[in-house]
């Protein structure tokens, strides 16, 4: 039985008061805890509300991201990382219910759980109050993280961008490779390809080998930037 002290610090540490308590529980309910009741299938439609709200917000507010740029931002915002930052700054791990398995391993301050519980709560708040009170939570906490990000012009260095990019589509980092160097040493060029899960993605040539890696980051985003479009 969940007492109302619990529900009281959850729905402080979210800013949001639910209508149906169940579903707030159930978000935070971890399946070592309850396999037939947990967050998993929240959690699968968050990761879809997310994407739209951080979209629209995108789009509405910041007419001056080009297309690329805004597919980069949004998947910084919604990637593993800054969700579980997120969740760690509402300490959602002192909320989620985990079996005794998981708390001798403590398991609720993975990043990662963190970011399914983000996510969870996201479905369960628009489940509850609708896309705008969705919307108010979401960018409530990832607001800041989203400015700090755009400021920063991350989103404009290809490699940074292909970086987040490859983390949001299959949660690994690009690697680059030098394939060749040739001319004298005053006056070099460099080849790169860069490897997206073990195939090369993309290539580039360059002065330095920074200069090669970001045109081969530039040609696999192309790519990859296309992919993550919806």
């Amino acid at each position: 039985m969940i007492d109302h002290k619990y529900i009281n610090g959850i729905e402080k540490a979210i800013g949001y008061s639910f209508y149906d308590k169940d579903l707030l529980v159930q978000a935070l309910t971890h399946s070592s805890y309850n396999r037939d009741v947990n967050y998993e299938k929240l959690e699968f439609l968050g990761d879809a509300v997310l994407q739209i709200i951080i979209s629209r917000f995108l789009y509405d507010g910041h007419h001056y991201l080009g297309e690329g740029e805004m597919t980069v931002t949004r998947a910084y915002a919604v990637c593993g990382e800054t969700l579980g930052k997120a969740g760690d700054d509402m300490q959602l791990d002192k909320f989620i219910l985990i079996g005794s398995s998981g708390k001798n391993r403590k398991i609720n301050r993975n990043k990662s759980m963190l970011a399914d519980v983000f996510e969870a709560l996201t479905a369960a708040i628009y489940l509850d109050g609708g896309i705008a009170r969705a919307e108010e939570f979401v960018l409530g906490k990832l607001g800041g993280y989203l400015d700090e990000y755009i400021n920063s012009g991350d989103n404009k260095d290809y490699k940074t961008r292909l970086q987040h990019l490859t983390q949001d589509l299959f949660s690994r980092e690009p690697e680059y490779v030098i394939k060749s160097e040739k001319g004298p040493a005053h006056d070099r060029t460099f080849i790169v390809d860069v490897i997206v899960e073990g195939r090369p993605s993309g290539r580039g040539k360059g002065k330095s080998k920074k200069k090669a890696q970001q045109d081969a980051a530039m040609n696999a985003l192309k790519k990859y930037e296309k992919k993550s479009s919806f």
